[in-house]
């Protein structure tokens, strides 16, 4: 084992210096929108001085960086058309300006809107949100996909302070917001697709049991995925379950298992059973509000807030060395050396993503301890090997790889070359391996650790397991979610974890580009605090499915094709141009998500889903088919966009990953490399 001397951290008066690391950059917001809301909020956050602007005449030479959003409303300074959009930001652009589209501003999708409603359609959410291609897709509350554009544009927007510091010239990125949910909410689905899996995605393929149940006071949200859960689960539940001793029998016999599980939380409250399943590992949540979640959160000792000026838009509990703040020149992207010791998704995404903005990215591997995602798969074309995992390879990419060997006592790790570590590991777990804060070697250049968790690393949860299903149960997503029925629903793919990769790589940006920084800080992110932060402006589901006044959110299977298509009419003036269309009467739909007859078509209802949808975008109206990641992969419209990219391995040759969700105007997409191999 590898000999080094740690330092520990310590509360100091430092603690703050996060809040002023974007203390020099200048913003500039034009609008009010949710993405434009959530990309102020995280770069104030950080220090930024924001201001809110008018026109054109407020933004010449004025910030460092300029976010604009033509997702719902493409007009700016009186001009409406991508190409004049593009000639006037290329006059008006000094430093780095950040535009928000529907599609992506380049493209032949450049002058198209778009919506929550079909954000979710054009990034194949609510194609998984469905129990069948006849269902009615669950709408997700929360404005969940402009919020997480909102974040990844500020992502962007630091990303574009790096370029245009290197380069010295005007950085005008293009973000898509279909791209954004696509590359991050969408990703293990586009994994699967990508790869040809055989079998279904989705934690459906491993769990039993897996969902949510009834108990004697509230509900809960149980999920099973690793055999030593199931052997714990059958411990609590002695003698009903002794008779299946593995995970894949009880996957086989799915309906009596949940039958036992069910009558057993039947008996119990939701605390109760969570208590109980979690004390021996089983990951298992109640089904929280948002404001139940913060009520709990502040009793389980989490120091958080949800309210007044102390709400982050990405909450973290920061730690910082006790010392002078260390001023340095501010490092280029490629020169920052950044530590993947994560595993499954929310750190690797994080990491995947730095790597492909240029950061030289390290994962960390133990060969006697594989991550999940090498291990489980889903496998390239059905055929498993530690190199054909779907899922690992997708979020990756850009990295080189370092093993470990591992012991009881310590590893073999030597962290001291890294400016950054990024771990989702266990407290015991990081320990041992050598990433955890506190057993971190002393180094002589500032050094930023930032950990992820379901709950966090302190306070009564932090011993708890948790997947991304059981984080949006447990934060408040599922309580304010309702589907076609009325019932408790939930977004079908694991939304908090991509979430939470966006906020790892945010925290890192910002931190790369601080005048000054502490010698050592730390970051301590909890995915559901995080999950939490997107729905403080909830007021209950009953609010957000209530359709807003003079508009309409709503669904339509076509004849033609059987197909589902999402539509947004904004106000009177929307409408007004669907029923010149259509040639029809249209009336609002009772809730937001419903679904209309396709006579509301009227002189559409013969076209074909993609034609329709075509035909209303082409109108200047928010519209998307339903797309599933198995639609997206085989899209003409998202191939032109070069998100998805080819990387070269040695085992599987050529393949595709979704790659970063925005692009300069005027380069092409850096390449990507695969993700490293074992032997």
């Amino acid at each position: 084992m590898s000999t080094v001397t740690t330092v520990p951290f310590t509360a100091s008066a430092t603690t703050d210096l996060h809040r002023g690391w974007l203390s020099n950059i200048g913003v500039a917001c034009v609008g009010s929108s949710a993405p434009l809301r959530v990309a102020s909020h995280v770069l104030r956050q950080f220090g930024a001085e924001v201001r809110n602007v008018g026109d054109t005449v407020d933004l010449a030479g004025a910030a460092d960086i300029v976010l604009v959003d033509r997702i719902e409303d493409t007009s700016f300074a009186g001009v409406t058309h991508a190409s004049e959009y593009l000639s006037l930001v290329e006059q008006l652009n000094t430093s780095v300006w950040v535009t928000a589209s529907a599609y992506g501003v380049q493209n032949s999708r450049g002058n198209a809107v778009g919506s929550e409603l079909t954000t979710l359609a054009s990034g194949g959410i609510l194609g998984h949100s469905r129990s069948g291609d006849e269902a009615i897709p669950t709408v997700p509350a929360g404005d969940i996909a402009l919020k997480l554009t909102g974040l990844t544009m500020a992502l962007a927007a630091l990303h574009g302070v790096h370029i245009h510091r290197d380069r010295s010239v005007p950085v005008h990125i293009d973000l898509s917001a279909q791209a954004a949910v696509v590359s991050t909410g969408l990703c293990l689905e586009m994994a699967h697709a990508l790869a040809q899996c055989p079998d279904s995605g989705g934690s459906s393929r491993y769990g039993a049991p897996t969902g949510f149940f009834d108990c004697r006071e509230g509900r809960i949200y149980v999920v099973v995925l690793e055999q030593h859960q199931w052997e714990r689960l059958r411990s609590c539940l002695h003698p009903q379950l002794d008779a299946i001793p593995t995970l894949e029998e009880a996957r086989r016999r799915s309906d009596e298992v949940n039958d036992a599980v069910a009558a057993w939380f039947s008996t119990r409250t939701n605390i109760e059973c969570e208590q109980a399943l979690q004390s021996v590992g089983v990951p298992c949540t109640s089904v929280n509000s948002v404001n139940e979640f913060y009520r709990r959160a502040h009793q389980a000792g989490r120091s958080i807030s949800d309210e007044g000026p102390g709400v982050s838009a990405i909450p973290a509990v920061v730690t910082e060395r006790d010392d002078d703040p260390r001023k340095e020149e501010f490092p280029s992207l490629q020169s920052l050396r950044v530590l993947d010791a994560g595993h499954v998704l929310a750190v690797p995404l994080a990491a995947a993503w730095l790597g492909a903005m240029g950061a030289q990215v390290t994962k960390l591997e133990d060969p006697q301890r594989l991550d999940v995602y090498r291990r489980r798969g889903p496998f390239v074309a059905g055929t498993d090997g530690p190199n054909r995992s779907a899922y690992f390879n997708h979020v990756n990419f850009c990295k080189q790889s370092l093993d470990m060997q591992v012991e009881p006592t310590g590893s073999t790790l030597d962290a001291t070359p890294f400016d950054v570590i990024l771990h989702n590991l266990t407290p015991r777990r990081a320990k041992v391996v050598g990433v955890a804060a506190a057993k971190l070697p002393a180094v002589n250049n500032p050094r930023l650790s930032v950990t992820s968790s379901g709950f966090g690393a302190t306070g009564q949860w932090a011993e708890y397991r948790a997947y991304g299903h059981n984080i949006h149960a447990f934060a408040g997503l599922v309580a304010a979610t309702r589907d076609s029925t009325g019932a408790l629903g939930d977004v079908g793919t694991p939304w908090a974890d991509p979430l939470t990769g966006v906020a790892v790589a945010t925290w890192v940006l910002a931190w790369s580009i601080a005048g000054a920084r502490s010698h050592d800080t730390a970051v301590d992110l909890s995915m559901a605090e995080l999950m939490a932060a997107q729905l403080t402006d909830l007021d209950g589901a009953a609010d957000y499915y209530r359709p807003r006044s003079g508009s309409a959110d709503f669904f339509v299977r076509t004849r033609a094709d059987g197909r589902t298509v999402a539509i947004t009419l904004q106000g009177t003036g929307d409408i007004e141009v669907f029923e010149t269309l259509t040639g029809a009467r249209f009336a609002l739909p009772p809730t937001r998500g419903s679904m209309v007859e396709p006579i509301a078509l009227g002189a559409l209802e013969a076209l074909d889903a993609y034609e329709i949808a075509q035909r209303l975008r082409c109108a200047g109206l928010a519209a998307e088919v339903v797309q599933t990641a198995r639609d997206l992969a085989g899209d003409d419209f998202l191939a032109s966009t070069g998100l998805l990219q080819m990387v070269t391995s040695d085992e599987l040759g050529s393949y595709k990953v979704s790659g970063l969700p925005w692009m300069v105007v005027g380069t092409g997409r850096a390449p990507l490399t695969a993700a490293p191999e074992r032997p």
